[in-house]
């Protein structure tokens, strides 16, 4: 069951982040917090160079690999400039045709897709069907992929022609043409030296990557659509905080990827601009109703009651953060605005505790290594209705371990619905039979609508399940205590302007030069 765990976590699509509160107490503050640390990175003068002709934009790690059947969010950063998707989703989540220019319904289970004429691979070949084929078949049974549970309502592809083709799926899918827009479509003669040459028909094509410096783009000239913004794209990797805003005000670059929440002030006061979008990516408490305490709804009521999230907002940053209401960040297709925000209420849960013989009793949290703030959170936190919680800290191989055969009473896990849709969450967490319930959550009802809801192609009627399942998991039964979410921030010089997507993905012809 851990390897299996283990391939799941590897494997996923659907925006798990086990680690997210780890990932993020690292990623949006500095280790050391001085201001003699921060003067000693910034210049004196505050002078920039604008770069228009050469575009240079620093991200915190790079990927293990350019495989495009990879869909981890530092893969994907790097080539979404280099390859592109038959639709593509706009910076609201929206379609838009790609290298599909028209598509359509046969039937429940048939699309029919027309190629946009003349596009070319960077390497010269024309694209057509076969291309189309030979991707999705990568992306739905290369061992590696990523891709493999987003496609897997996806029975075959049909080409009619060079320009058109059909998808066949197995069951009717609401949600196929945003899973389309996860495949990135490779040349069929290329795929075998892909991983080292990546060749594709985006606006910037692969020059060369040093492993510990970065990924340098080079122009398309012959893209099919307008003319790239940027003769070369140099992508820096700079893992240390300090040193990446550093670089960035120094004049190193002219855009850095995500700004740690204590050096926005200082990138403000150096003359640079900020832009933030909401991550889209929740954080959460998650109850295991296998476990003998948690079983008991009046129990999870009492231990939900004593949780402030708000507190742990304020350490984070209130200006960058916000406590959320439910499992799935506002925006996202299914979101339920008549969900009431999460509910702290001290004295109630005192109450509850005593009455549900909650009180005198200990439950375990297990949480990876570094997460000594949420669990000290929350051990404080339990204290208060007379509840003992025993925190241990985990490697990482230990946790899945934990989560797999349910050792705890209590975990943590993030989630960002990467496609806009709350059924990620439900699919995956919620659902009886889903691949990560870790929670063993069961209820029938739930299932039944997210069932429906999986090939209900009525918009109407598939929210109206969304939102419902969404509210038996959140009010019902207490699947868990919703925690926060983070704006994500971005910093640039006065030379570009850049308005964020929701996706946190950056487009580079999506830049605006001044």
């Amino acid at each position: 069951m851990s390897e299996k765990l283990s391939k799941i976590l590897k494997g996923t699509t659907y925006g798990l982040f086990l680690f997210a509160f780890a990932w993020v107490s690292g990623q949006l503050f500095f280790e050391n917090q001085t201001n003699s640390l921060m003067t000693s990175i910034f210049s004196s003068d505050g002078a920039i160079k604008p770069s228009i002709e050469n575009l240079r934009v620093i991200y915190a790690d790079e990927p293990v690999s350019l495989e495009p059947t990879l869909y981890d969010p530092t893969t994907r950063q790097r080539l979404i400039n280099i390859f592109e998707p038959l639709v593509k989703l706009d910076r609201d989540l929206n379609v838009r045709p790609g290298l599909a220019l028209s598509w359509g319904m046969i039937d429940d289970l048939t699309w029919k897709f027309s190629l946009r004429p003349d596009v070319k691979f960077q390497d010269g070949t024309k694209l057509d069907s076969t291309d189309v084929k030979d991707s999705f078949e990568r992306a739905i049974h290369e061992k590696k992929s990523q891709l493999i549970s987003i496609l897997e309502t996806i029975d075959k592809i049909e080409i009619v022609d060079s320009s058109t083709f059909k998808i066949i799926t197995k069951k009717p899918d609401p949600l196929l043409l945003q899973k389309v827009s996860t495949v990135l479509i490779f040349s069929a003669d290329q795929k075998e030296k892909m991983q080292i040459d990546p060749i594709g028909t985006g606006p910037y094509k692969f020059s060369s990557w040093e492993q510990g410096a970065g990924l340098i783009l080079d122009i398309n000239a012959d893209y099919w659509g307008d003319k790239p913004k940027f003769s070369r794209v140099e992508m820096l990797v700079i893992p240390d905080k300090s040193a990446r805003v550093g670089a960035l005000v120094n004049g190193e670059a002219d855009l850095l990827d995500f700004v740690p929440f204590d050096g926005v002030s200082h990138v403000i006061d150096q003359g640079l601009s900020i832009s933030a979008v909401p991550s889209l990516e929740v954080q959460f408490l998650v109850f295991n109703t296998k476990s003998a305490i948690f079983q008991n709804l009046e129990k999870r009521k009492a231990f939900s009651l004593a949780i402030d999230p708000k507190s742990l907002v304020d350490v984070i940053g209130v200006d960058f953060s916000r406590t959320i209401s439910q499992f799935v960040s506002n925006g996202v297709f299914g979101f339920n605005p008549e969900i009431l925000s999460h509910v702290y209420n001290i004295e109630e849960s005192r109450k509850l505790a005593i009455d549900s013989g909650f009180k005198g009793q200990t439950i375990s949290l297990h949480l990876p290594k570094t997460l000594e703030l949420l669990g000290e959170h929350v051990r404080k936190q339990m204290s208060e209705i007379g509840v003992n919680v025993l925190v241990s800290y985990m490697e990482n191989d230990q946790f899945m371990k934990s989560l797999s055969t349910g050792d705890a009473d209590l975990y943590f896990l993030g989630f960002k619905a990467d496609i806009g849709d709350s059924s990620d969450f439900l699919n995956t967490l919620a659902y009886s039979k889903g691949s990560f319930n870790v929670g063993h959550y069961s209820n029938d009802k739930v299932d039944k609508l997210i069932e429906d809801s999986a090939v209900q192609l009525d918009p109407s009627k598939r929210l109206k399940n969304l939102k419902d399942a969404m509210k038996i998991v959140v009010e019902d039964d207490l699947y868990g205590v919703p925690l926060f979410e983070y704006q994500k921030i971005f910093a640039f010089n006065k030379s570009i302007d850049l308005q964020p997507r929701i996706d946190g993905l950056i487009y580079f012809d999506e830049i605006n030069i001044k």
